[in-house]
């Protein structure tokens, strides 16, 4: 068990290291998840075409060359790249250069994983580390080099066929560099010119350098992304009548329960969502001058809201929720801001909202500039309550 977590640990910590410096634009998890279970899949076809051309190379110093890049590199990489452009590369959510980089590394981390554990259940610790500090942060810096390339082959239509194969080329060759220099020390005809410590020093080396390429690329990508990535830009706010009310019953079916999954009892969810968001109960919010709002982001809905007059000058947000994929990326501030001025040429002079005690968005609230009213215990009924907040922010 011990050895397993050796093998495991190195790739998913390459995985988190990755998934953070994608800061501005994160992809969906899911999608991180199914690469990293293709590149895992892909070592199969991998395992099969290196078995049937292994024995037909030469072991000579040439013949060593030879295997290392065209049966070992240049498979391995072609199988990633394979799962890389066949599903990667096609989602919706890769929507700028540095994804390239991002889904790449999943790919190579996930085929590396796998090749992990079976290296070190066949030779156990010290392979295990050896491999934790050099074969498995190479296949992540190959899989940069490939994926720096893909990422601007997706933007690039008229040369993505020649970035694309820049990509494979640059993984093909370091990957095949360092196999070689690894490989060769197995070679007698080498041990007479080049002692085994030396050969080592010269993939470490190739390491080095493809691991410095590596950084480079996730900078000048990462810069992009931060320069590029304006969350709010592509934001609109639009009214909702009654035939939006099948959406807006959608969107809180996605999104509610998991909002308050952690806070409120599953039987409580059920029955709020089905006292508060049926399709006759919205219908009968909009009557009594709830005014609903929705939210999209130039390619489809990710939210709603709703408001009213509650007294003069003031108007109560009854409802604010935007889709998980879009929390923490500043639509939620998009929406609150737009409403305060929306509520400000009304003539209000303040915005009310309620929130559950415990909610981590009260902090959200706060940092807009809400403040705490009273605390509020609501009977709606079945035995349950909502303990909330009522908080204001002075327009």
């Amino acid at each position: 068990m011990n050895y397993l977590v050796l093998a495991i640990a190195p790739g998913l910590a390459i995985c988190l290291f990755i998934f953070h410096r994608d800061a501005y634009n994160r992809e969906p998890k899911l999608n991180m998840i199914v690469s990293f279970i293709l590149g895992a899949a892909a070592i199969l076809p991998a395992i099969y075409i290196e078995s049937y051309f292994w024995y037909s190379s030469t072991e000579s110093v040439s013949g060593i060359a030879i295997r290392a890049f065209f049966v070992v590199a240049l498979t391995e990489e072609l199988c990633k790249f394979a799962a890389l452009r066949l599903y990667s590369y096609r989602q919706k959510s890769f929507d700028e250069p540095l994804d390239g980089i991002v889904y790449a590394v999943m790919v190579s981390m996930g085929f590396a994983t796998v090749e992990n554990i079976m290296y070190v259940d066949k030779y156990g610790l010290n392979v295990a580390l050896v491999r934790m500090f050099l074969s498995v942060p190479a296949h992540a810096a190959f899989g940069v080099l490939m994926g720096y390339f893909v990422g601007k082959a997706k933007f690039s239509p008229g040369r993505s066929a020649k970035l694309m194969a820049s990509g494979l080329c640059w993984a093909v060759f370091f990957h095949g560099t360092f196999d070689t220099l690894l490989f060769w020390q197995e070679s007698p005809e080498m041990e007479d010119y080049i002692p085994d410590i030396l050969l080592f020093t010269g993939a470490v080396i190739s390491f080095i350098v493809a691991l410095r390429l590596s950084w480079k690329h996730i900078t000048i990508h990462r810069l992009l992304s931060q320069k590029t990535y304006m969350p709010v830009a592509s934001l609109s706010l639009r009214r909702a009548y009654e035939k939006d009310v099948p959406l807006i019953r959608d969107l809180s079916l996605k999104i509610w329960p998991q909002t308050y999954s952690t806070i409120l009892s599953a039987e409580q969810v059920d029955y709020m969502m089905n006292m508060m968001y049926s399709e006759t109960s919205l219908l009968k919010q909009m009557k009594e001058d709830h005014e609903f709002i929705i939210v999209d982001d130039g390619k489809e809905p990710v939210g709603f809201a709703s408001f009213g007059l509650t007294g003069p000058g003031v108007y109560k947000l009854h409802k604010i929720y935007v889709l998980p994929s879009r929390q923490g990326k500043g639509t939620g501030r998009f929406v609150i801001n737009e409403l305060l001025k929306a509520i400000a040429r009304k003539g209000g002079s303040s915005l009310e909202l309620n929130v559950n005690r415990n909610n981590k968005a009260k902090e959200f609230y706060e940092k807009l500039g809400f403040a705490v009213l009273r605390e509020e215990d609501i009977d709606i009924g079945g035995g349950y309550f909502m303990n909330d907040y009522v908080m204001e922010k002075k327009l």
